[in-house]
């Protein structure tokens, strides 16, 4: 089981703990903070404020998502270090998501952060996930450092890519024509999205492809959910390229989902993005995740650009 040695470190406790964690999140990432990122700290805010989550949420166990799993660093009736759990049950197996690791500038370099983070993989371990994964900024060269010295492993790379009106499109190449999707496509599409979001990170993605499929037992889950998905295919000389999945979002922006044909990704990527940037005009942003450095040409001239790209990291147990 897992042994605090730290008379500072110790688990998160909701009923006082909540407020606190919320400033020192936006303290340490609110430079960086889209506004999905300020709507979940607004939302630890409202939760803090909530009696009825208060008295519900410490015997909810670790099976929910709304905060706060982790673990916090006391100094002084001070909370100076933070790090949250997010489980994720995923195909048979439970997966933890180590984020918001934040310390007070002025309580760092002194190893407060490498302490919450192994005191998280002991927790990950002890209860029998079967991996352990957290997201890193590229440019955040010391957080990397310290979690591949944990034995973290770098898995994959990727970009998020937003529609922003200070990119305007250019011309998307003439041969290659937007049609809707039929169903004779989604064979290829279901093919390709497997490749562009690989199994062993999907679980942590609001992605299910089964959602997507054209077939009448699909449609009418969707229609009973009332669930708004639109999808659209580019030809390349009449041979499929890539198709296109638009899903509505109450967040910052809407998501889509590519799945292109590997040997014509910049043009099939360009065509759909530009055709999407002209049919939704900007009335709510567009965003899409993609593997990191793959046909940034492409999003440039469809007028997306860069909010992030993270490293995935993971240490597996089971």
């Amino acid at each position: 089981m897992i042994s605090i040695q730290s008379q500072h470190l110790r688990r998160v406790d909701i009923r006082r703990d909540l407020l606190p964690v919320a400033d020192l999140i936006e303290l340490c990432f609110g430079s960086q903070m889209d506004k999905d990122g300020r709507e979940y700290v607004q939302q630890i805010r409202r939760a803090a404020k909530d009696s009825r989550y208060l008295r519900w949420m410490p015997g909810a166990g670790e099976q929910v998502s709304l905060p706060l799993h982790g673990y916090v660093w006391e100094e002084g009736n001070r909370i100076v270090g933070n790090l949250t759990l997010i489980p994720n049950y995923y195909k048979g197996c439970w997966y933890y998501l180590i984020a918001n690791v934040a310390v007070h500038p002025d309580f760092r370099r002194r190893g407060i952060a490498r302490q919450l983070t192994e005191t998280a993989l002991h927790h990950v371990r002890d209860h029998n996930a079967h991996a352990a994964w957290l997201h890193v900024r590229e440019d955040n060269f010391a957080a990397q450092e310290l979690y591949r010295s944990l034995g973290m492993v770098e898995r994959v790379r990727r970009t998020t890519w937003c529609s922003s009106s200070d990119i305007p499109p250019e011309t998307p190449p003439k041969e290659i024509t937007i049609t809707r999707r039929v169903k004779s496509h989604w064979r290829f599409q279901n093919q390709w999205l497997d490749t562009v979001y690989p199994q062993e990170i999907v679980w942590n993605m609001p992605l299910q492809p089964s959602r997507f499929n054209p077939g009448l037992w699909a449609g009418f889950i969707r229609f009973l959910n009332n669930e708004q998905i639109q999808h659209w295919s580019a030809l390349y000389r009449d041979e499929l390229a890539g198709v296109v999945t638009w899903e509505p979002s109450r967040h910052s922006a809407d998501t889509l989902w590519l799945a292109v044909n590997p040997q014509i990704e910049q043009e099939a990527i360009q065509a759909l993005l530009t055709y999407l940037r002209q049919t939704f005009s900007l009335g709510h942003p567009l965003q899409t995740n993609y593997p990191a450095g793959r046909a940034e040409n492409a999003f440039h001239q469809a007028g997306f650009g860069k909010a992030n790209t993270l490293i995935w990291m993971e240490m597996k147990f089971r």
